[in-house]
C-alpha cells in the first residue's frame, strides 16, 4: 500500500458538495448524475459526500457506492426530509443535531476516537425568489442554529458547506450580523470575534474567496446571464464552504478546487456547467487534515 493510500485512510477527510439540480426523481439527468456521483466518490475517495437539490432515492446511491469502492458508507439521516442530503464513510459516527423545519439546512456531528467536528450543510433561499433581506434573514438564521449547537456541545470545530445562493462579497456573507465570512485566514486566527456594543461575533474564514479571480475556466461553481440586470457578473461563487478559526490549521487550501470532469463524465459545455445534461452547478471539494484536529 503506497504512502498516499495511508495518508488519505489515516489522516484526512475527503468532503465533496453538490447541487446536482435533480430536485424531483425521475429527471431525465438522472441517470447521467448518479453515473458521475460514483465517479466523483470513487476518484475521490470521498468521505462525506453533500447534495442538494438530490431528488433519487438516497438509500440505492450509498448502497451503489458501498458496491463500486468497496467501503462501507451509510446515509445521513433526516426526520424531516431535508433538502439536502448526505452520505458518509461508516468510520465515522455521524449524529444529526439540528434540521430546518423548511428543509434549508441540516447540522450533524461527526464524532471519532480522536475528535469531534460541526458540519452544518445548507441550500439557503434563491435569488430568484428572495429578496437580499429575506436571503440574509436566512442566513443569520443558519448561523445562530450553528452558534447554538457550538455552545450545546462545546465544540469550535465547524465547517459550513453548501449552496449559499449568495456570493462571498455580498452583505449575507460578510456582515458581522449575517454569516461573518471573511477571506483573511491569519486575522481570523488572531481576532476569532468581533465586539459590538454589548454583542460579540463569531466569524468564519471563508476559502471559497480564491476562486474570485480565477484566470481559467472553470471561474467558480454557476453561471448565471441575466440580461436586465447591470451588474450582472456571469459567475458566481454561491457554492462555499466556510471553517472557523480553529480549523483553518486543518483545511488544506492548496486542494480546495472545483471539479468540472471525471474520467467518464465532462461537467462542462461550452465552457460553462452542462445543465442539459448535468447539473447548473459545479461539485466542490475539500480536504480537511484530521491528524491536525
Amino acid at each position: 500500500m503506497s504512502d498516499e493510500v495511508n495518508y488519505h485512510w489515516g489522516i484526512i477527510m475527503n468532503i465533496l458538495f453538490w447541487n446536482t439540480n435533480i430536485p424531483k426523481s425521475g429527471d431525465t439527468k438522472a441517470s447521467n448524475i448518479d453515473s458521475c456521483l460514483l465517479s466523483l466518490v470513487m476518484e475521490n475517495d470521498v468521505d462525506l459526500l453533500i447534495l442538494a437539490e438530490y431528488g433519487e432515492d438516497i438509500n440505492y446511491l450509498c448502497r451503489a457506492i458501498s458496491n463500486l469502492t468497496g467501503v462501507q458508507y451509510i446515509p445521513i439521516q433526516s426526520t424531516n426530509n431535508c433538502k439536502i442530503k448526505g452520505i458518509v464513510n461508516i468510520k465515522y459516527n455521524i449524529q444529526t443535531l439540528r434540521e430546518d423545519i423548511s428543509s434549508r439546512y441540516l447540522i450533524v456531528k461527526i464524532t471519532t476516537e480522536f475528535y469531534e467536528l460541526i458540519v452544518a450543510m445548507i441550500h439557503s433561499d434563491s435569488k430568484l425568489y428572495s429578496r437580499d433581506n429575506r436571503q440574509e434573514e436566512a442566513l443569520r438564521w443558519f448561523h445562530y442554529k450553528i452558534i447554538e449547537v457550538q455552545e450545546e456541545h462545546q465544540c469550535s470545530n465547524v465547517i459550513a458547506i453548501g449552496d449559499y445562493n449568495v456570493n462571498p462579497f455580498e452583505e449575507a456573507c460578510l456582515s458581522a450580523s449575517t454569516l461573518f465570512a471573511l477571506p483573511f485566514a491569519e486575522d481570523t486566527i488572531r481576532n476569532p470575534t468581533r465586539k459590538m456594543g454589548d454583542r460579540i461575533y463569531q466569524k468564519f474564514y471563508n476559502p471559497t474567496w480564491k476562486f474570485l479571480g480565477n484566470r481559467e475556466i472553470p471561474y467558480t461553481t454557476y453561471h448565471y446571464y441575466d440580461s436586465r440586470d447591470m451588474t450582472n457578473c456571469y459567475w458566481n461563487a454561491i457554492d462555499q464552504v466556510m471553517i472557523r478559526p480553529s480549523l483553518i490549521k486543518v483545511f488544506d487550501d492548496k486542494h480546495f478546487k472545483i471539479i468540472s470532469n471525471t474520467k467518464e463524465h465532462q461537467l462542462l459545455r461550452n465552457k460553462k456547467p452542462d445543465d442539459e445534461n448535468y447539473s447548473d452547478h459545479l461539485p466542490l471539494f475539500c480536504i480537511l487534515k484530521e491528524e491536525l484536529i
